[in-house]
């Protein structure tokens, strides 16, 4: 896999509608979304026209570059664009190009890589400087940041706020629904979500269970009891939001239903989960929920790293191998069990706390799974 970095331009209608579009088509058809900037406001470049919004994002791929540069050619005409070598450059609806691939050079009549005049081109320079500063011109054996120190281009650019961004999440009736293992930071992200969007948030009621800190202490007598309340909660919570939103179905839970087969599987003898598992059909059968699955990864370093942080005294006791458990119980449920398509999104590199482009980074790969229904983190062919 290598990462490509692709510069995005709109100068006529929704510009930012524009970019966004580009943006999603772009994880559909090339690869997984990574690095962005924030969105610019740059002059026209090399003719009199209005003024141009522009980023930059970083993208993981399989592909080569002559494959992406036809699928970004691909985005750009099912867009509206319409290239015209003759009447040089001109105002468009979008504009896609390939600045850099893996440290290659390529100099073809098909392909040019670097992309040429790069360092003379504030409005590729100042966001492409934003997300990765470091980046070294293969050509000019040169830094973004060293470039732009000394670029000759004095156009004024004005850098907007990365929550501009925000993409709509909630067009339709939908709930978004966090999944994931203890400590990787679901309730954060789905109440940050429910926030932004003015959206009901579905809070799992954990500290409700009698028994949670009793199952801690002795996992083999109150397995049983404490897998039965959740699920029974969940299911309450879930059916009473359904009967009282039923004209508007839109809202962010940090739990799922499903969830309670997972852990269940885990914590249970195998007679009592076939029994348990049995009661949860019977349950679910009761009502449909519009949901929209986001499972969030953490290293499992990580994940004690935050519950050691949380404080909570009966989590402290959580070991390791219980939670690599817990990894392997999603990954079973997602690979033999699941039913309907889900968005994985790793967090490792995505700090949506303090980071408000690994944020965004999330929202759109989030975007691209509603669009599309396929997992984002599945590289396209």
């Amino acid at each position: 896999m290598n990462r490509a970095y692709i510069s995005l331009g709109a100068n006529i209608g929704n510009c930012r509608k524009n970019i966004q579009e580009a943006v999603i088509q772009i994880q559909k058809k090339i690869g997984i979304l990574t690095d962005l900037s924030s969105l610019y406001v740059t002059p026209a470049w090399g003719f009199e026209g209005p003024n141009f919004l522009n980023a930059c994002i970083g993208i993981d791929t399989n592909d080569k570059p002559l494959k992406i540069l036809e699928k970004l050619l691909d985005v750009e005409q099912a867009m509206g664009r319409e290239r015209d070598t003759k009447t040089g450059y001109n105002s468009r609806f979008i504009d896609l190009d390939l600045l850099f691939y893996a440290d290659q050079i390529i100099n073809t009549s098909a392909l040019i890589l670097p992309h040429p005049k790069i360092e003379f081109r504030n409005f590729i320079m100042h966001p492409l400087n934003e997300i990765n500063p470091n980046i070294i011109h293969p050509t000019l054996k040169k830094t973004i940041a060293d470039l732009l120190l000394v670029s000759s281009d004095k156009s004024k650019v004005k850098k907007l706020p990365m929550s501009d961004w925000s993409p709509m999440l909630f067009e339709t009736n939908r709930i978004l629904i966090l999944e994931g293992n203890i400590g990787v930071g679901k309730t954060l992200l789905a109440q940050k979500i429910a926030d932004q969007y003015q959206v009901p948030f579905l809070r799992e009621n954990f500290k409700e269970n009698p028994f949670l800190e009793k199952f801690y202490n002795d996992s083999q007598t109150y397995a049983l009891s404490l897998e039965n309340y959740f699920m029974k909660s969940r299911f309450r919570q879930f059916q009473e939001f359904i009967n009282d939103k039923a004209s508007s179905l839109k809202g962010v839970a940090d739990h799922s239903l499903f969830r309670s087969l997972i852990f269940a599987k885990i914590n249970l003898a195998s007679l009592d989960f076939h029994s348990f598992k049995k009661n949860y059909l019977a349950w679910s059968n009761k009502f449909y929920l519009p949901q929209k699955v986001i499972y969030l990864k953490h290293s499992v370093d990580k994940l004690r790293e935050n519950i050691k942080i949380r404080g909570r005294d009966y989590e402290q006791k959580i070991s390791k191998e219980y939670l690599t458990n817990i990894d392997l119980g999603y990954k079973l449920f997602f690979d033999l069990e699941n039913e309907f398509p889900y968005c994985e999104i790793d967090l490792s590199d995505l700090d949506f706390v303090k980071d408000e482009a690994a944020y965004q980074i999330i929202l759109l790969r989030i975007k691209a799974f509603l669009a599309f229904g396929k997992n984002p983190t599945k590289l396209p062919h």
